[in-house]
């Protein structure tokens, strides 16, 4: 019973985190009632800027120290800010640094380069129930480990979270940018007068970079917190979400463009471990 209980308020406290995400209750501010309200965008932008600009500070302030630039002083008087405390407060403001370049890299890529689908959710960061719980658990795990382990920690894994980051931020604003209009956050079922098959830049390589670029950010925020458990759960839930999303557009993209996708397909790259098999026995499975 304990145990229920406890998943039953976590639960709504999940629902209660989307709701606000989602502006539920806004009805009668006009600015703010809809995702094209000017409202909303400026009241998202402006929260992930102050909150980026927060840590960013923070983060610079921490190299410092631990650098010797700045003294140690005024910490020496906390117990609880030992050498491996202070590096993980480190990684912290990295991630959340990185958090919010990417929150707002979503929006203002969409914004210039495909401004007719820019709404307040080009932000993503009402993304999904399930996107918000994983980064709970990820903030859960971390604050665990910064009480009880905080020498659970790895120079080499941050690294490798770090490219893994840079990788995939620089890989899915290259699709956004090259994609240009042909880009939406939602798979199009229908073709649009300016929806065009993209197979120039990143996409002569990799046909899915933006879920690629996505699939490695992801994992990388866990590389950079050194988080164990969120880590591992962050790869299998998107590996499990783009295996499934990525063979379903391909399915519809070879039926907007017929014998076209074919033969881009055949020449580029999935760029997510085994999906491409995924998409190759779906493929078979049709024409049988």
């Amino acid at each position: 019973m304990v145990h229920f209980a406890l998943l039953l308020k976590l639960s709504e406290r999940m629902a209660s985190t989307q709701s606000i995400l989602n502006f539920d209750g806004w009805g009668g501010y006009q600015q703010f009632e809809t995702t094209t309200g000017l409202g909303r965008i400026a009241l998202i932008s402006g929260i992930l800027c102050t909150i980026l600009g927060v840590n960013l500070i923070l983060c610079l302030q921490l190299a410092f120290l631990h650098f010797g630039l700045l003294s140690n002083d005024i910490l020496s008087s906390y117990r609880f800010w030992t050498d491996d405390a202070l590096q993980m407060a480190f990684q912290w403001t990295v991630y959340v640094v990185f958090l919010c370049i990417f929150h707002l890299g979503e929006f203002f890529t969409t914004a210039i380069f495909n401004p007719s689908v820019a709404t307040a959710d080009s932000f993503m960061v009402n993304h999904s129930k399930a996107y918000t719980t994983a980064a709970l658990i990820s903030w859960l795990e971390f604050g665990i480990r910064l009480v009880f382990f905080p020498k659970s920690n790895n120079a080499y894994v941050f690294m490798v979270g770090l490219l893994f980051i840079l990788g995939g931020q620089i890989c899915r604003t290259w699709a956004m940018i090259t994609c240009g209009e042909s880009f939406n956050h939602y798979i199009q079922r229908d073709k649009k007068d300016n929806h065009v098959l993209v197979t120039h830049g990143i996409y002569s390589i990799l046909r899915h970079p933006s879920y690629v670029g996505f699939f490695y950010w992801a994992i990388g925020t866990q590389l950079i917190l050194c988080n164990p458990l969120s880590t591992i759960l962050y790869g299998l839930a998107a590996w499990t979400f783009f295996s499934r999303r990525i063979v379903y557009e391909e399915s519809t993209l070879r039926a907007l463009f017929p014998g076209d996708y074919e033969r881009y397909s055949s020449r580029t790259y999935v760029g997510i471990p085994l999906i491409h098999m995924l998409s190759l026995s779906s493929d078979d499975a049709k024409e049988e």
